[in-house]
């Protein structure tokens, strides 16, 4: 009785299991080839019709689907353009507002500044006099 040991059992494994490839074999295309198993069991080729398109074909047409969806504006991009722009819009009327009182402010307060001028003029006299006359011909020029 023989006995087999473990690494010739492995070794003749791998052997049954790998077959030689020829030298001669030749890839043109980096896809597996489709193929059907004809009589004898013989490989027959498929012939396809369709053309196989390239890599630079399919990244040309990948990046313009994608520039195209990025142009696409979502209904939530354009729901916080708007929100901003209101916000925005809202903020420069608040300014504006505030600045066209503060005008008018200072519209009324000059005019109530000319008014107790104008009530000095008559009560003082003298230097007192030409001072509110002169702060009186200054009110008008703004």
């Amino acid at each position: 009785m023989t006995r087999l040991s473990h690494s010739d059992f492995s070794y003749t494994m791998q052997k049954d299991a790998v077959s030689a490839v020829s030298a001669d074999v030749f890839f043109a295309t980096s896809r597996f080839p489709n193929y059907k198993i004809g009589d004898n069991n013989q490989i027959v080729e498929v012939k396809e019709d369709y053309k196989t398109s390239s890599m630079k074909d399919m990244v040309a047409r990948e990046t313009a689907l994608l520039l195209e969806q990025q142009k696409r504006l979502s209904v939530r991009d354009l729901a916080s353009k708007f929100e901003k722009g209101f916000a925005v819009g809202s903020k420069l009327s608040n300014e504006a507002r505030l600045k066209e009182a503060a005008s008018l402010d200072k519209h009324v307060l000059l005019k109530k500044l000319r008014d107790a001028l104008e009530a000095l003029r008559g009560r003082v006299a003298g230097k007192n006099k030409d001072d509110v006359e002169e702060a009186i011909a200054m009110n008008w020029q703004y």
